[in-house]
This record gives structure tokens, C-alpha cells and sequence, in this order.
């Protein structure tokens, strides 16, 4: 499925040919779609436009390996669940050789610069697949890279055990950064949105502290359930000005505030706010590798229960007609998925 142009998309049948020269074949089982696949199918994304295939929480089975590869030299052969690593980067730059691939000015994305997902196969080198671990059930092994973001950002906000959290967002990676911040055995984590049906499935999902946003402010919203200084940490997996004003707001002197949602390209903040109370401010781009393997380990370790609202599939060739809706309201499951059939 390729996004042609703005919110226009075509299916398109090719003859799949051996993998070139460095290169696998990947069978897409499951593909989700997030915000992100959204804002760029739309055309409003800032720097990433149509056309493109799109698509970049997938996994699926290793199809083929070209002649230069073997199962040897990889560590597995045709056959092995993979998930897609989207980002790659040029290799040698700063970044890249300490492994913050996703820093990379040069960095390419499986799902925007290079195909993505949305299709029944998928043609990429070996840096972007990292074998599934077997016992992540195979239900939840398209929540792999979503849940790679929550941890990355979860260990950006540096908790400790007496750290109280704040959530502000209940959607996909908002609920996941709070069922991540939970396995740390922080004291207190709330999540807080204004959608109660949002707020409904993160209490079934195991979240015990849930404040449904009135506008009076959230410290207020929150009170009995954080301390009135504020939270230790607060996570704005929304992405806007009001929100990153909001997590300033809610978080205590000495507090850090994470941007995990894609932020607009300026943001106002209250100087006095953030340097007087010693407030930090977190930037979150994506995800290092090793978050993929503990993602996998969260997954396997039963962090997800089962419950009715955490998936939704439909086929592939429904991919347009899924994205049109999500451009108009949230979808009431934490996370649609595309099956290419």
C-alpha cells in the first residue's frame, strides 16, 4: 500500500525478485499504525512527505536472504520471526558508532525514507530485523517497537523509587510508558487524559491511578494521588504546547518533564518556571536497539493482559480507508493493525 499523495493511496502488485546484494526479504505478518503514519499520509508531517510506503511497527518471518548472507553468518535463517528496527544511520558518525543510531543526522526510516510495512513483503538489510524472542506471544509481537519507544523514554526520565509520575496521554505510548514506569517500582504512576473511554482501558490494562482532565489544571486533577509539590516526573506523550505547558505545571521543583509525543516545531516555556524550580526538560527520539530486547522481555514477561480493546486488525487493503478514520477521531483499541492476508 503506498501513500501516493496527500491522504491518497494505491495498492500496487510487483513480482517479488530475490533480495539484492546485503539484503533480506521479510514476510510482514501484522504492521500497526500509530499517529505518526497518520500526520505523514495526511501530509502535515514536517520534514517527511508522499510518496512512500508506509509502516514501521512490524514484524513478520525472514522470506529470503540473498546469496551473500547465510543463516551463519546472520544467526538465523528463513523461517525466524523478526521485528523491524526502523532507524539506521550513516554508521560513522558520532552518534552512530555509540549506538544512538536515531540521532544520526543522516539517520533513514523504514516507513518513510525506505518502504515500510504496509505490504506483504518487505526488502531491507539486516541491521533493520532483529529476531523475535519465541515466547513474546505472537498477539503482541506487533506492540514490540511502540513499547521499544515507552522504555526508551522511561529510562530517559531517570526513575527512582520514591519518584511519583505523572502520564499525560492515554493513548498507545502514553498507556505503555506508564505500564513501563510501573515494572520500576516507582511509589505512584497516574494517567490522565480526557477521554474516559481511554482511561477505562488503562484501568483493565492494570493502571490503578487514572485522572480524567477537567481544564482546571492538572496538579489540581491530581490531588490525593500525587503530592501537592508536584510529580517527581512527568511524561507528555500528547505532543503539543498546552500539554508541554501542562507537564510543567504538574511537575515539583527539581522535577523532569519528558517529551515523548512529537512536539510542534516551537514551544513556549516559562523560563523562570523551568530554571528557579531547577525543572529539566527531556527530549525522547525513538529508541537504541537494546530497547527492542526489553521490550521483548516485558512482553514475555506478561505485562500486557489479554483484555478486550488492546488490538484491532483488518486487512491490508483496508489501509486507507483505516488511516481516513484515525485522521478524524482515536480509535477506541490501543492499537489498529494491518494484516496483508
Amino acid at each position: 500500500m503506498k501513500t501516493e499523495a496527500a491522504e491518497q493511496t494505491s495498492i500496487n502488485e510487483f513480482p517479488l525478485g530475490p533480495p539484492p546484494p546485503g539484503h533480506l526479504t521479510v514476510r510482514v505478518r501484522e504492521t500497526g499504525v500509530c499517529g505518526s503514519d497518520v500526520t505523514m499520509w495526511a501530509g502535515r508531517h514536517a520534514v517527511l512527505k508522499p510518496p512512500m510506503v508506509l509502516g514501521h511497527e512490524t514484524w513478520g518471518t525472514v522470506e529470503e536472504l540473498a546469496g551473500d548472507l547465510s543463516p551463519d553468518l546472520l544467526g538465523y535463517g528463513p523461517g525466524t520471526p523478526v521485528v523491524v528496527v526502523p532507524p539506521a544511520g550513516c554508521g560513522t558518525c558520532y552518534n552512530c558508532v555509540r549506538g544512538r543510531e536515531q540521532l544520526c543526522a543522516d539517520m533513514r526510516f523504514v516507513g518513510a525514507q525506505l518502504d515500510g510495512g504496509m505490504a506483504r513483503f518487505l526488502t531491507v538489510p539486516p541491521a533493520h530485523v532483529l529476531p523475535v524472542d519465541p515466547v513474546v506471544p505472537t498477539g503482541q509481537r506487533v506492540l514490540i517497537e511502540p513499547l521499544a519507544v515507552a522504555v526508551h523514554a522511561v529510562g530517559r526520565a531517570r526513575l527512582r523509587p520514591d519518584d511519583q509520575v505523572v502520564v499525560i496521554g492515554a493513548g498507545p505510548i502514553g498507556v505503555l510508558s506508564a505500564l513501563v514506569a510501573a515494572t520500576h517500582g516507582v511509589a505512584t504512576v497516574v494517567i490522565a487524559d480526557r477521554d474516559p473511554h481511554r482511561l477505562d482501558l488503562a484501568r483493565r490494562l492494570g493502571l490503578r491511578h487514572r485522572v480524567r482532565t477537567t481544564g482546571s489544571g492538572l496538579l489540581a486533577d491530581c490531588r490525593g494521588s500525587i503530592r501537592p509539590e508536584g510529580a517527581d516526573v512527568v511524561l507528555d506523550c500528547v505532543g503539543a504546547q498546552a500539554t508541554t505547558r501542562m507537564a510543567l505545571d504538574t511537575a515539583c521543583r527539581g522535577g523532569r518533564v519528558v517529551l515523548v509525543g512529537i512536539s510542534p516545531p516551537e514551544l513556549t516555556v516559562d523560563g523562570v518556571q523551568l530554571q528557579r524550580g531547577e525543572r529539566e526538560l527531556i527530549g525522547v527520539q525513538m529508541y537504541v536497539r537494546a530497547d527492542f530486547g526489553e521490550a521483548m522481555r516485558l512482553l514475555a514477561d506478561g505485562m500486557l493482559p489479554a483484555v478486550d480493546g488492546l488490538k484491532r486488525s483488518r486487512p491490508l487493503a483496508q489501509a486507507g480507508v483505516l488511516l481516513a478514520e484515525l485522521a478524524e477521531r482515536p480509535s477506541p483499541v490501543l492499537k489498529e493493525t494491518l494484516l496483508p492476508g
